[in-house]
């Protein structure tokens, strides 16, 4: 099974990745995917011993209270093998550079292009 955490204070964005993940994930094999509106919600779960081993995290960077490169920079401290996606409306080489250098596997712009996006999955996870 593929654990995959999304995290987007927009609900809207959780529902997108829930439909194209499960027709995309098809073929690929049993996946839970869960999400939170925050990245407090995100670490609280994380740090609960009964949360099985998450495969992938993909973190939106522009968030209210805790944006996307400081859940990173926890991620770092605790869950160091877990893959991180930043994604973001926002274009730029900072970000891009900034998210790098924090340790993210990869940056995403919005919107993002699901059939791309399945398939860096598949690659960095390496999946069928």
């Amino acid at each position: 099974m593929i654990h995959i955490v999304i995290v987007d204070d927009e609900a809207d964005t959780h529902l997108l990745y829930k439909l194209k993940f499960k027709k995309l994930f098809a073929s690929i094999g049993e996946l839970n995917l869960v999400s939170f509106l925050s990245a407090p919600e995100t670490l609280d779960y994380l740090n609960k011993p009964t949360t099985p081993p998450v495969d992938l995290i993909l973190s939106d960077i522009n968030m209210p209270d805790m944006d996307g490169f400081e859940l990173l920079q926890e991620l770092r401290k605790n869950h160091s093998k877990i893959p991180v996606y930043m994604v973001s409306a926002y274009e730029s080489p900072e970000y891009r550079m900034k998210a790098a250098s924090l340790g993210a596997a990869r940056f995403l712009s919005k919107p993002v292009d699901f059939h791309t996006l399945i398939e860096m999955i598949k690659k960095d996870l390496q999946l069928g």
